[in-house]
């Protein structure tokens, strides 16, 4: 098992600009490719339902030409790096089988769905993520540590585009809540780019010391900092401070070369302290804690979403409603909410139980690869665990699984496929790239 970074050598010029289609893909995040930017104004209830509807419309994905160009290049370019190595993709797939049923599952949907071409389409996005993370994770292998430093450095400058806006056209960039928005259409967004700018650049000071341009990454961390704050994002704070506590842990496990018996049983611990929480919300009056955080005991409405989630659940409990975004549910029953601002309860909705099943299994096979001593998932533990404990404690308040539109659901797909690649010999004894 790797100790440091600096077993890896950099890899071939010939696989360098294999990362490219998901640097740009990180680089376009919150960018307006798809809606144009309009002066901040209060939000009727008619407002809302008109952005509901649009968000489920069949067309969303298609009302720019030049997203579709871009997309469209992206994923051709990263399948045609593939094309030269079906095997290593096809054994990565294999190795996360969970994953392509999934996708198989929601392309079968359409069957079922109220807008099929919906459905298809979301199949098609989702294939292309897939590809640019597979093309992404191929070109890591050979030096893993260079991923949060390339994240890093694309987010910090994609963080630096929204603060500007929030400065230069405060108008457009801050909400009528006085919350900022940047260029993106909802100040949770800008706080969910936050949360990853966040991640990478605070894994590059973390586990790095010798990395180059270690001002820009701080100075990165306090853009998204501010974005955070700015935009009163209580779930992007506080996963990026959970974030932050597991990246010093884990790099000092990292370091004494624990096992993987120590990593699982970080994550056994996770899960009971969700569990204690749990029962202590049903048992203990946690009022100030959440007047703390400046929310009230309903999470800002949530309670009722997830209420509605679990009647949708109990309608269509083995398959779900199909992945049409919601639509037929927006239709029929007056759904208010483009989402279920739960991951794995918006999941239960559109696949049932099948779906749900196979996310624990995706995600028993990513704690799974800890456990394989050849496996990149042992070298980039330390930020690796730091993102996917932190991506799945987002999605307790938010619905990011299977979005293939959104960064957090891509970086995601990287970090576990590039997990499950082999490990590749060392390069070089000194890790050159990155050294001041």
């Amino acid at each position: 098992m790797s100790a440091t970074p600096a077993e890896h050598g950099p890899a071939p010029a010939r696989q360098r600009w294999m990362a490219w289609p998901f640097l740009v893909f990180m680089a376009c995040s919150g960018m307006p490719l798809t809606y144009s930017l309009v002066p901040s104004r209060p939000m009727l209830v008619s407002d809302v339902a008109d952005m509901t509807y649009a968000a489920a419309a069949s067309g969303n994905s298609l009302n720019s030409l030049f997203n579709m160009v871009l997309l469209a290049v992206l994923y051709g370019a990263s399948g045609a790096v593939l094309l030269r190595h079906p095997r290593d993709a096809a054994l990565l797939v294999k190795r996360h089988w969970p994953l392509p049923a999934l996708i198989l599952l929601l392309g079968c949907s359409a069957l079922w769905s109220y807008q099929p071409a919906k459905v298809l389409l979301n199949f098609v996005h989702h294939v292309g993520v897939i590809l640019i993370a597979l093309a992404a994770a191929r070109h890591y292998r050979c030096d893993p540590w260079r991923l949060p430093v390339d994240l890093g450095n694309v987010l910090g400058l994609n963080m630096a585009l929204h603060v500007a806006a929030v400065i230069l056209i405060p108008a457009y960039a801050i909400d009528w809540q006085a919350r900022w928005q940047g260029m993106t259409p909802h100040p949770n967004t800008l706080g969910a780019l936050a949360f990853t700018t966040f991640w990478a650049n605070a894994g590059v000071l973390v586990c790095l010391p010798h990395a180059a341009r270690r001002r820009w990454h701080l100075c990165a961390c306090l853009l998204a900092v501010s974005a955070m704050i700015g935009a009163d994002s209580v779930t992007s704070k506080l996963t990026s401070l959970v974030a932050l506590t597991l990246l010093l842990l884990l790099r000092g496990l990292h370091k004494r070369r624990a096992g993987p018996g120590v990593y699982l049983a970080g994550v056994a611990l996770a899960a009971a302290s969700l569990a204690l929480f749990k029962l202590l919300e049903s048992a203990v009056d946690l009022k100030w804690l959440f007047d703390l955080l400046g929310r009230d005991s309903e999470l800002t409405g949530r309670s009722a979403v997830w209420a509605d989630a679990w009647k949708a659940i109990g309608a269509k409990p083995l398959l779900g409603w199909s992945f049409d975004d919601h639509a037929y549910l927006i239709a029929s029953a007056g759904m208010p909410y483009s989402s279920y601002h739960n991951g794995v309860l918006d999941l239960a909705v559109n696949g049932g139980a099948v779906a749900v099943a196979l996310l624990a299994a995706l995600m028993l096979s990513w704690a799974c690869g800890y456990l394989r001593p050849g496996r990149v998932g042992r070298t980039i533990a330390p930020f690796g665990v730091a993102y996917v404990l932190t991506y799945m404690m987002h999605n307790l308040t938010e619905a990011s699984l299977l979005a293939p539109r959104g960064q957090l659901w891509v970086i995601f797909l990287v970090l576990l496929l590039l997990g499950a690649c082999t490990r590749q010999q060392p390069r070089s004894p000194e890790w050159s790239g990155h050294a001041t």
